[in-house]
């Protein structure tokens, strides 16, 4: 009997011990399938995170036209799957628009346009896309940027005796300012009172002169831009004096004294003496090659001109705001066309220590050079541009704050 009643007690305890067991793998198991859950809620809310970001703005000069400029825009996609409308404004004005279809496996775009038409300069640019669908922050979705452009202070001077189908065309080789001299309606004749009293580093005639200069006047005349190194082009046009042509003739290098002796000239004779450099353009039909694109003799008259100017060189950040992980981008261009390929490094210092340099990179295309500085820890980062002789050409200066670190 006590043999049987230990029998019981015992069969009872394994039917406890292993009531426990199945009960306890049962907790466990479903512990696990908790966190799986968890896991898989996670990634389902991480997967349907979308953002569309700006992340740099670079503005540059199209040297084919110096009214006109480039604005390049990249950009930042997370998820994007859907067609999104970027927009330029200036001031209240739309001056150019596009779509972009984003793919979720591209995360990076880009998007210029081009700025040919008359703009205001002293009001600020909007750059603005268009959100998606499950997006929450739009702020990175629009920026706004004022041309920082530095001004070209070439001074520039027009003499136009009788208006031409020339005319236009030459204006387009000038900057968006300038001086032009036309004839006084009532006179007939220029009104040269402000031209002697301002310096100029080119001087344009077209069609000029259209009358009999006195002696005296070109004297006068040839005092001020030798002295003042003035840069000389002029077009022969079929209405300008050919009197005043010979006398003039001499600032071209030439020594005219027959209507043959102008027509042998080519189209382009280029002349330099000392610091003073002049050019003729013997085609009266200029404005034929100009739309036809035959125009390189042109472009490399102006080039030659102005090859005396001093040659700077600016640099810009992409962006007014970065923050830790980011790239600063950084890029910059000549103030005219250098034909020269330049080597320019970034020193970069945090925190006034130095840490390391990185070698800037020409873009061929747009013609700027160009680097990425990472950004991996916090501070005042400071960044010296400098060129193959070691000197300092520009510093620039960001900070990445503390607080934007822990985003």
């Amino acid at each position: 009997m006590i043999r049987n009643n230990y029998l019981l007690i015992f069969f009872g305890i394994i039917i406890c011990i292993s009531f426990f067991i199945k009960n306890f793998n049962k907790e466990e198991s479903q512990e696990v399938d908790l966190s799986n859950n968890e896991f898989i809620e996670q990634d389902f809310t991480n997967d349907f995170i979308a953002d569309v970001a700006i992340k740099n703005i670079i503005v540059y000069p199209n040297w084919d036209n110096k009214n006109s400029l480039y604005v390049d825009i990249d950009i930042e996609n997370i998820n994007g799957d859907e067609k999104v409308q970027i927009s330029l404004s200036n001031g209240n004005k739309l001056i150019g628009s596009d779509q972009i279809l984003l793919q979720p496996e591209e995360t990076k775009y880009s998007q210029s346009f081009l700025l040919e038409e008359s703009v205001d300069f002293d009001s600020k640019f909007y750059v603005k896309i268009s959100s998606l669908k499950f997006e929450e922050d739009i702020e990175n979705n629009r920026y706004s940027f004022n041309v920082n452009l530095e001004e070209d202070n070439l001074k520039v001077a027009l003499i136009t005796g009788n208006l031409n189908f020339n005319s236009m065309a030459i204006i387009k080789y000038l900057p968006e300012k300038f001086d032009h001299f036309l004839i006084d309606p009532n006179t007939g004749i220029h009104d040269f009172k402000d031209f002697w009293f301002t310096n100029y580093d080119l001087l344009v005639m077209d069609n000029f002169p259209n009358y009999i200069i006195s002696d005296r006047w070109l004297e006068l005349f040839a005092r001020k831009i030798y002295s003042q190194n003035t840069s000389l082009i002029l077009f022969i046009g079929e209405n300008q004096n050919f009197e005043s042509l010979v006398k003039i003739s001499p600032l071209f290098g030439l020594k005219v004294k027959s209507r043959d002796d102008i027509n042998k000239i080519s189209n382009k004779e280029l002349f330099e003496k000392n610091q003073f450099k002049s050019v003729l353009i013997n085609n009266t039909n200029f404005y034929k090659d100009f739309f036809n694109g035959d125009i390189d003799y042109i472009t490399q008259s102006f080039r030659w001109l102005l090859d005396n100017r001093k040659l700077n060189y600016n640099f810009f950040l992409g962006s007014e705001h970065y923050q830790i992980n980011d790239k600063i981008f950084i890029y910059g261009f000549s103030n005219r066309i250098d034909s020269d390929k330049k080597l320019f490094t970034a020193n970069v210092f945090i925190n006034d220590k130095y840490v390391y340099e990185k070698k800037l990179y020409l873009n061929p295309i747009s013609n700027y050079y160009f680097t990425q500085i990472n950004t991996n820890s916090t501070g005042d980062y400071t960044i010296e541009i400098v060129d193959e002789n070691d000197f300092i050409v520009q510093t620039i200066a960001i900070n990445i704050p503390e607080e934007l670190s822990k985003l």
